[in-house]
């Protein structure tokens, strides 16, 4: 998830646990320990990315795939940071002198424990996954049910809060945000109008539902908002994913299907990228194609995907018949021994292997050899994933991931 969302998912929960808190007379005290628990709730929400500080920053991308949402985003990891920042939380008391009760304590750290825990659960919606059980078990798991920055989430969320905080710049900044989010759905092209209209309405119902309410019912309507998009997307995901499942088997009897990767379109849950990771004997195939869950409302082939025209990976288009359902746009194979020999050669193919989820290689005139993932792969030029293999060295460190195509690079 973006960490807009992140943030106003942790101001809603330390609002929720300021306003559930027994009552205080003093309303000195109050204010600090509201302050208190949303400080903790944002920071905490927000703090398993603190390993952009040396992934991001670095300025090496295969460093970045590796490390971002790597040891920071683990139970332990979590669980290290949640300690960290009780530990400056607590300075901070002593420093201003302000303590907090025995029970209003507990909840402090409380929270401060299910800050980053949320993160890494909400991170684990979307496709790019997590391996949260690190150093007990390394493997990637995935949710492939949100889009990263997802404009519904802001609209289901946004609107209650801004009637629950006071200070005016919060409540400006909050209506940016949200009218940003429903502004974009309008003026993009990969955001139909209906979903447009869909994404507006949700804002404006969670406004109008909130504006007179009590603040216990305001935070009850954006926390039921939030959820009935979520639960909205995962079924929508596994709609999808039945309806790739049934396609495959008709359409590529002889396949052995190894994943099927998912992803929706930002405030649109009917349209679905899906890469469908297979083997065909003793060949490799990533195939990519786009689902609609409902197409008597919308076709596959009106679903707003125009970016993979002309892909890094050499791919060829996929011979199937059209649905309404279901349209195939392309297609990436080599022989599994390649995929098995590259990954033995090749130290940086090696590294990114513990990265990606459908993996492609190529050969570029000018740059040598290149790989990527079929996830990413949306132009010819070098996109988020695509690593030039030669020339750059060994990297320095490789986390222990399982590689997510771990079974196909065994050899039988």
């Amino acid at each position: 998830m973006d960490n807009v969302t992140h943030t106003l998912v942790g101001a809603l929960l330390g609002e929720t646990a300021a306003r559930s808190a027994s009552p205080l007379a003093d309303p000195r005290a109050r204010d600090v320990r509201r302050s208190l628990f949303m400080a903790v709730m944002i920071v905490g929400s927000n703090l398993p990315d603190s390993d952009l500080l040396y992934s991001f920053g670095s300025g090496d991308k295969l460093r970045y795939l590796l490390e971002h949402r790597g040891h920071t985003h683990t139970v332990l990891g979590a669980l290290l940071g949640s300690a960290l920042m009780l530990a400056a939380w607590q300075m901070w008391q002593r420093w201003r002198k302000m303590p907090l009760r025995a029970h209003d304590q507990a909840i402090l750290i409380a929270l401060a424990v299910l800050a980053p825990l949320l993160h890494i659960a909400m991170d684990a919606c979307n496709s790019y996954g997590v391996h949260p059980w690190w150093p007990f078990d390394n493997r990637w798991l995935y949710g492939d049910s949100v889009f990263i920055v997802e404009p519904l989430l802001w609209a289901a969320l946004i609107p209650p809060l801004i009637f629950c905080v006071e200070p005016r710049w919060m409540k400006i900044t909050l209506a940016t945000i949200v009218l940003l989010g429903v502004g974009i759905c309008w003026v993009q092209g990969f955001v139909p109008r209906s979903m447009a209209v869909l994404v507006t309405l949700v804002a404006v119902l969670s406004a109008l539902a909130s504006r007179r309410a009590t603040t216990g019912a305001r935070v009850v309507v954006s926390a039921g908002a939030t959820a009935a998009v979520l639960l909205t997307f995962a079924t929508g995901g596994a709609l999808a994913r039945s309806q790739v499942k049934r396609a495959s088997a008709r359409v590529f009897p002889s396949a052995t299907t190894h994943d099927i990767v998912l992803t929706p379109m930002p405030a649109d849950p009917f349209c679905w990228q899906v890469v469908l990771v297979q083997t065909e004997g003793e060949r490799y195939v990533a195939r990519t194609g786009i689902v609609a869950i409902f197409p008597r409302l919308m076709t596959s082939r009106e679903c707003p995907f125009d970016i993979w025209a002309s892909p890094t990976a050499p791919s060829h288009a996929v011979r199937a018949a059209p649905d309404p359902a279901l349209s195939w746009v392309r297609e990436f194979s080599a022989p599994v021994s390649e995929l098995r020999a590259l990954g033995r050669e090749s130290c940086v193919f090696s590294a990114l292997l513990r990265f990606a989820r459908a993996p492609f290689w190529s050969r570029d005139e000018a740059l040598g050899r290149v790989a990527g993932d079929v996830r990413y792969d949306r132009s010819s030029g070098l996109d988020f994933s695509d690593t030039v293999l030669d020339g750059i060295g060994c990297p320095a460190h490789v986390p222990p991931w399982t590689p997510p195509r771990k079974a196909l690079l065994e050899a039988p």
